[in-house]
């Protein structure tokens, strides 16, 4: 149960979902239509500012600077979480590369730069909207690395996970038998805080490697309007912000 509603939730939650709420609400209750559509018109402009969203966003990735693959340790093995690619569907057949697919590129100039003899792909499919019939995301993500030269015996797909919990304690089980305690886990810089904290609740021994970075701005006066990715980067550093708080009261991180 908690996994759909850490899906729903954030999702219900989010500024524009609650734009949208008030805007109903403006056109329902009378008494309250001024009220109503100033919050609407408040809680639109302040997510979608460029400003508010770097600012959110940098919060998150600051903390895990991007200092690039060779100045990384080396490891036992790289672990790259989901989300990274779409999944093939009737629609559209083929796989492609969605935004956080830096993930899968930052995992491939490790292996490259032989800072670990192995790549494991986490990632499942929420048995939700129709995703349980599709290709585990770990299966999809393997198959794109072989095709980019990566050996197939140096990849491990583990396809059984559906959120960052899941993702550690899952490559936890997976990796037991080859003795791997020293990991580079790969993913969104965003994600690293939460994603970090819950692989070390796990037993693994973490090295950071951020991938997907979205903070800077201020060189295009463009940059300075409000616009519809900002609205999206706050989201995602909102949401973010709140998954690492329920992890950490969970005692997941």
């Amino acid at each position: 149960m908690f996994v759909y509603l850490s899906k729903i939730l954030p999702a219900i939650l989010a500024p524009f979902s609650l734009v949208l709420l008030l805007l109903v609400c403006a056109l329902l209750l009378r008494k309250w239509r001024t009220r109503a559509l100033g919050a609407a018109f408040v809680l639109l402009l302040i997510p979608a500012s460029p400003l508010v969203s770097n600012f959110l966003v940098g919060t998150l990735e600051r903390q895990y600077p991007d200092n690039g693959v060779e100045a990384l340790p080396s490891a036992d093995a790289i672990v790259v979480l989901g989300g990274t690619i779409h999944i093939p569907d009737r629609t559209h057949p083929s796989s492609h590369l969605i935004d956080p697919s830096d993930r899968l590129l930052v995992a491939l100039r490790l292996y490259r730069a032989q800072k670990a003899p192995l790549i494991v792909c986490s990632g499942g499919n929420l048995a939700l909207f129709g995703q349980a019939n599709k290709l585990p995301e770990a299966e999809v993500m393997s198959s794109l690395l072989e095709e980019w030269g990566v050996p197939k015996d140096a990849i491990l797909a583990e396809g059984g996970s559906v959120n960052t919990r899941e993702n550690a304690i899952l490559s936890k089980q997976r990796l037991a038998s080859r003795n791997v305690h020293k990991i580079l886990l790969v993913t969104s810089a965003m994600h690293v805080p939460r994603a970090l904290a819950t692989f070390r609740k796990a037993g693994f021994e973490v090295i950071p490697a951020p991938a997907d970075f979205l903070s800077g701005w201020g060189q295009n006066p463009l940059d300075w309007i409000p616009n519809p990715q900002s609205m999206i980067d706050s989201e995602r550093a909102l949401r973010e912000w709140l998954g690492l708080w329920t992890y950490r009261i969970r005692g997941w991180a």
